[in-house]
């Protein structure tokens, strides 16, 4: 494992598989750095959430990026939408709307950044 790696990246067509790639994509990074099981499976978990809301409401291709160092795990997910997501509060029966519950609930910290055209959403996980 090397002390500080460089980010690596990706950009996904808007596709039922870009959540599928980005899980791949995540769960390579961590193995390669040495990442354990628990938090590698923590982060497989987010980025499906982040991407695939990003595919349902951007509607546009969507740029992920992984950086691990031995501290942390950050990953960013950015998209052409503006709007900004929300936790919200579902209702048991709802098929949607937890997302971004469970990254609130899971990463060790996360927030979204605006761009000049939309946004990137990005979380941390402590290793």
């Amino acid at each position: 494992m090397s002390a500080r790696s460089e980010p690596s990246s990706l950009s996904l067509e808007r596709s039922r598989r870009a959540a599928s790639q980005a899980r791949a994509f995540v769960r390579e990074r961590c193995v390669r750095e040495g990442v354990t099981e628990s938090v590698c499976d923590t982060a497989v978990l987010l980025v499906s959430e982040i991407v695939t809301n990003a595919v349902e409401h951007a509607r546009s291709r969507v740029e992920l990026a992984v950086a691990v160092t031995p501290a942390r795990v950050r990953v960013e997910v950015g998209d052409q939408n503006g709007a900004l997501p929300a936790i919200q509060r579902a209702d048991p029966g709802a098929v949607h709307g937890r997302g971004m519950a469970i990254v609130d609930g899971l990463a060790g910290d996360w927030g979204v950044r605006p761009e000049a055209r939309g946004k990137t959403v990005w979380f941390e996980l402590p290793r």
